[in-house]
């Protein structure tokens, strides 16, 4: 970057110079046409560029009304158009008021800004250009045009049919179709170009040669044309330029003057001649039809007014095509949506194992990875960051949710939030976020790997700042030689389709999650009423049928007190089976009362530590200290997310089954995290307790955990009502988990389980 010597003088360069160039306020016109303005409410000139001589036998003075220049039917005219619409050129024809007036003079007419600006054509330019049409006019040429656009069958040979049909009718050496990016820059996708000229097809070109205001008049002015580069601009008089007191907006203007900036652009590219036919889409510049001419080239307002046409016809051409394109996929991600939203219906826990419905997520946002980010967990699948990442990625979404609460995405990770890990995290780059707000997810994160890519551009693309008259500016570059340039840190740019259809999945699930929530609370309301009753009956029969037991069992003790000596051996044995029946029976009421309690209280969620919960449950079991014979290890360290109450009773179940059924002199139990992750379920971690007792046979396993199934008889291992188990299993699905056994014969027990773990 070249630099001012002398440190007095200015040597900042601001970048968007070029963004704020008033070129639109010109004050100037080009040669080869002249500019009338007049005020819109009283037809009076206001404003005349310096070579309106040429066109009348005399210059026309400021003050001078319509009527004064033109006969009638052309004051009538004009009338119209400055009481008609405004902001529209219209193509007229007029006639001076001058005896020896000759043909009428082709003019553009239009009404900006309190002012009718009328522009004058040559007449000299007419006759020369249309001895240059050839066989076809310009009706017939875009009707042909229009024939080969219907026939093109994909993207590609549209777009290389407009470049070959706009050069036909334009007669330019050079046609591009350009198309913007999201970020402005520009891409050449169709060209056709006469014999002898390199081609430009697939160059790049930044977003600085077409400045942000350069772009508002492309969509304001769809056709612009420059008919000689190497030509003087014609002042227009009084003053009207940026700094007058009183600037002519030129915005709509043919002929308007080109900024010094923009001509050494062409200059230094080879072009005499240019013109540029803006293709809007949906009130979008959507990119240009781009024409160059190696020699000079005055564009006809009757050519101006065909390009005109054919830019609307390309454009709704282009987005008929487009739209269809996108259509065909936003058909396809559809079917794969509804997948989705029968699998989230079928499936009550598909959050907890998203590996069911990951394959269809991916189709409906193109994506190679995803995070879902609740509360307390992350899973992630495919290419996804780190847990770390995800964090510091949701966190930046959560703090600029208020600006933005719908659907946020990046090409960038590394430069969109604010220390984010790339090192760590190098493969992964973009990301597009769905806020979803509901208790199983709060987040859902679309990622894509890094995509390098190769950009030629036309030229280095960094404009150069020159020093000229103490001043700093930015100059256009001198070589349109192919720069090329490696981008890294980026994903492939996230589509207008990927974006409708995250918003889609989000109105979706948010409408599902909210039915399938009210639909819980109704059934959890009815399931809590049913299960309050029976709990109620289940807790008053036990507390009920105990009284007549301790009844049966007193009356068996005073019966044989009362016989003493007298009673035989076989009464005798039968008031001892009556008092063991009544005992057994009391140890079942009392586990239906435990297993009443356990499923009657509300669960309290809370961090509850392993060791802590395991001890205390050891503690209850065999007291403190434990006695010599018994030997408990707990392996690693791990905080559960649940209620404390519940996994101590577990716990106190499992040791006590441990200890029970165990003939081992030295009873050893372990208690531990399972650390296989392959056998882990998605935001559970499995805990294990293992035993070297006397181990169940694998066909019973299951047997175990129904209610009152004890494999043993009832004096065996110092009896028990048979719903320890049970219990255990009634706790661990409450908490949303499951509990299996795996066990031999003489071989010990590994009772495994699943529990939230938070830490």
């Amino acid at each position: 970057m070249t630099r001012p010597e002398s440190p007095s003088q200015n040597t900042e360069v601001d970048l968007t110079n070029c963004d704020r160039e008033p070129i639109h306020l010109a004050g100037a016109v080009q040669p080869h046409g002249a500019l009338l303005a007049f005020g819109s409410a009283e037809l009076m000139l206001r404003h005349v560029s310096q070579n309106a001589d040429q066109w009348f036998e005399a210059m026309p003075a400021v003050g001078t009304t319509i009527e004064q220049l033109f006969d009638e039917p052309s004051c009538q005219l004009l009338k119209m158009v400055a009481t008609g619409l405004r902001n529209v050129v219209r193509p007229i024809k007029l006639r001076r008021l001058e005896a020896n007036s000759g043909d009428p003079i082709s003019a553009a007419a239009h009404v900006y800004h309190g002012n009718l600006i009328v522009e004058l054509e040559r007449p000299a330019i007419a006759v020369d250009s249309a001895a240059k049409l050839g066989e076809l006019s310009l009706p017939l040429q875009l009707t042909r045009a229009n024939q080969r656009l219907q026939q093109s069958t994909n993207l590609s040979d549209l777009y290389q049919v407009i470049a070959e049909e706009m050069r036909d009718i334009s007669g330019f050496d050079r046609v591009m179709l350009y198309r913007f990016a999201e970020d402005n820059h520009g891409e050449v996708i169709g060209e056709s170009v006469v014999e002898g000229r390199g081609s430009f097809l697939g160059l790049h070109y930044p977003a600085t040669d077409i400045p942000e205001q350069a772009r508002r008049l492309y969509v304001l002015n769809t056709v612009r044309s420059i008919g000689d580069v190497n030509a003087d601009a014609v002042p227009i008089v009084p003053g009207c330029h940026a700094d007058a007191e009183r600037p002519l907006d030129l915005s709509l203007s043919c002929f308007r003057a080109v900024s010094p900036v923009h001509i050494e652009y062409l200059q230094n590219m080879g072009v005499r001649a240019s013109m540029s036919i803006s293709i809007v889409i949906d009130d979008r510049l959507w990119g240009l039809i781009a024409c160059h001419h190696y020699s000079a080239k005055p564009l006809r307002l009757e050519e101006r007014a065909a390009c005109e046409i054919m830019g609307l016809v390309v454009g709704n051409y282009l987005s008929a095509r487009e739209q269809s394109e996108v259509n065909h996929k936003r058909s396809r991600r559809r079917r794969n949506f509804h997948n989705v939203l029968e699998l989230v219906t079928q499936n009550a826990d598909v959050w907890r194992s998203m590996d069911t419905i990951w394959p269809e997520l991916r189709q409906i946002v193109d994506s190679s990875g995803m995070a879902v980010v609740s509360e307390r967990t992350i899973q992630r699948l495919g290419s996804a960051p780190s847990e770390e990442s995800v964090r510091t990625v949701v966190q930046y979404l959560e703090s600029i949710q208020e600006e933005e609460a719908g659907i946020w995405d990046t090409q960038c990770l590394a430069d969109a939030v604010p220390g984010y890990p790339w090192e760590a995290d190098s493969k992964v780059c973009g990301c597009l976020a769905v806020p979803l707000s509901a208790p199983e997810a709060n987040w859902l994160l679309f990622f894509r790997d890094e995509y390098v890519s190769e950009v030629t551009w036309a030229g280095n693309p960094d404009k150069t700042a020159v020093a000229t008259e103490g001043t700093v500016r930015l100059s256009p570059r001198k070589s349109f030689e192919q720069w090329k340039t490696t981008v890294h840190r980026q994903s492939r740019r996230w589509a207008m389709v990927d974006r409708e259809m995250a918003e889609e999945l989000r109105s979706g699930l948010v409408e599902l999650l909210s039915l399938r929530a009210a639909e819980l609370v109704r059934l959890n309301e009815e399931l809590a009423s049913i299960n309050a009753d029976l709990d109620s009956f289940a807790y008053a029969a036990s507390h009920d049928l105990r009284e007549p037991l301790r009844g049966i069992k007193q009356t068996a003790f005073l019966l044989r007190r009362e016989l003493g000596t007298d009673i035989n051996e076989s009464t005798d044995q039968r008031l001892a089976t009556l008092s063991k029946l009544a005992s057994r029976m009391d140890e079942l009421i009392q586990g239906l009362l435990r297993l009443s309690r356990a499923g009657q209280a509300n669960l309290q969620f809370e961090r509850v530590d392993l060791k802590e919960v395991v001890h205390e449950a050891l503690e209850m079991v065999v007291g403190r200290p434990a006695p010599s014979g018994i030997e408990v290890v707990i392996a690693g360290d791990a905080i559960l997310w649940a209620d404390y109450l519940c996994v101590r009773e577990l716990f106190t179940n499992l040791i006590t089954n441990g200890l029970k059924y165990n003939e081992s002199d030295l009873k050893r139990l372990e208690v531990g995290v399972w650390q296989n992750s392959d056998a882990s379920d998605e935001g559970h971690a499995i805990f294990y307790l293992r035993d070297n007792g006397i181990g169940i046979a694998p066909e019973n396993v299951e047997e175990v955990f129904q209610v009152f199934r004890r494999l043993h008889l009832p004096e065996e291992y110092g009896g028990g009502s048979g719903a320890g188990l049970t219990i255990c299993h009634k706790i661990i699905t409450r908490h949303g988990g499951r509990i299996w056994i795996e066990s031999e014969p003489k071989q010990g027990s590994t009772i495994f389980f699943t529990l939230e773990q938070v830490g």
